[in-house]
């Protein structure tokens, strides 16, 4: 793209990142497991590759100070909300004043250890956070590449940290999703290099190049080593990677070509995406906390799931919807009011 269109708001990439939600959402769900295989080869390395693609390089106090609040702050604030959302869910159901206590310590010493995925090294009664182990990965990743533009060989400095985080993946788990930030610095590096060298238009362009990406992404869902960015699995090594970049690829295509129809589905999809941060911290909540099991037992396999993905979704549209009225939450999950004076 050029700088232009960088700096402008660009919808196909939002729809991208809505496709990439939906995908989180449905990664969630208990799906086949070829179904499965397909969400996981993209929906995370997804992120991480735009989020490298729009980096910009800040002071380190600044960058700190900033991540801090658009990544640390949503992360602290949701933590809250699940353990506040645990209590209510509790007194619903009748729970003893001892069972909400446990879930309360619970939910808080998972937020401190901040793991998305139990390890073999996570042997201890640690509960995982869950989806949110992004934000502390991203968080991570933002930083430390951010610190490695301001020093000679950024490119093999990132892909070194990425090894280490990958490799002491199996000696040690350390808190806040740490090592999943050090091997994510790989797809943001990837993503940067990209726009500095303008290799996504002529990706986007070359229609050899998409029919490579796309037999590349399918290889990586039909033979792949089950790419699990959350507890740095990369069962197929670097043709995991490739997979990842390349089903991005295909589906930013897709996200031009939708964009370009203008339609109602495409607007929706867009704006879903643009408010990834909430759909995704709600989706934390109600992951952790909602009491899905009353619909899943009750009605078919199939049923339950349409049902379940659905509320999930309109759950998430909502929380889209009400948070820029609620000014904390404007602040937490920059959600401004396009009208304050409707609020007064």
């Amino acid at each position: 793209m050029s700088e232009t269109s960088v700096n402008k708001r660009d919808i196909s990439i939002d729809i991208v990142k809505g496709i990439g939600m939906v995908a989180v959402i449905l990664g969630h769900m208990s799906l086949p497991e070829k179904a499965t295989d397909f969400i996981f080869s993209f929906h995370m390395p997804l992120f991480f590759l735009i989020n490298g693609y729009f980096f910009k390089e800040k002071s380190i106090g600044q960058s700190i100070c900033q991540k801090f609040r658009t990544l640390i702050l949503p992360y602290l604030c949701t933590s809250l909300l699940v353990i506040v959302s645990s209590v209510f869910w509790n007194i619903l159901k009748g729970a003893d004043a001892a069972t909400i206590i446990s879930s309360i310590k619970m939910w808080g010493a998972a937020a401190l250890y901040g793991s998305g995925t139990y390890t073999h090294f996570l042997k201890w009664d640690i509960h995982i956070i869950g989806a949110i182990w992004f934000l502390l990965a991203m968080f991570w990743a933002d930083v430390i590449f951010n610190l490695l533009l301001k020093v000679k060989g950024t490119y093999l400095w990132g892909v070194l940290l990425a090894i280490l985080g990958y490799v002491t993946t199996g000696l040690i788990w350390l808190p806040t999703s740490f090592q999943a930030g050090l091997t994510a610095i790989l797809f943001i590096e990837i993503g940067y290099i990209a726009r500095q060298k303008n290799l996504l238009e002529t990706a986007l362009n070359n229609i050899w190049i998409l029919l490579a990406a796309a037999i590349l992404w399918g290889n990586s869902i039909i033979y792949g080593g089950h790419l699990y960015m959350v507890g740095n699995h990369y069962g197929n090594g670097v043709f995991d990677v490739l997979g990842a970049v390349s089903a991005t690829l295909v589906l930013i295509k897709f996200g031009r070509l939708l964009a370009a129809q203008k339609s109602v589905f495409a607007l929706a999809l867009a704006n879903y995406g643009k408010d990834s941060l909430i759909v995704l911290c709600f989706h934390l909540i109600e992951l952790n906390t909602f009491p899905w099991y009353l619909i899943s037992d009750r009605f078919s396999y199939f049923l339950s799931t349409l049902l379940i993905v659905a509320l999930k979704i309109c759950w998430s549209i909502l929380a889209i919807i009400l948070i820029k009225y609620i000014p904390v939450f404007n602040t937490v999950f920059g959600k401004k009011p396009k009208n304050r004076e409707k609020l007064i």
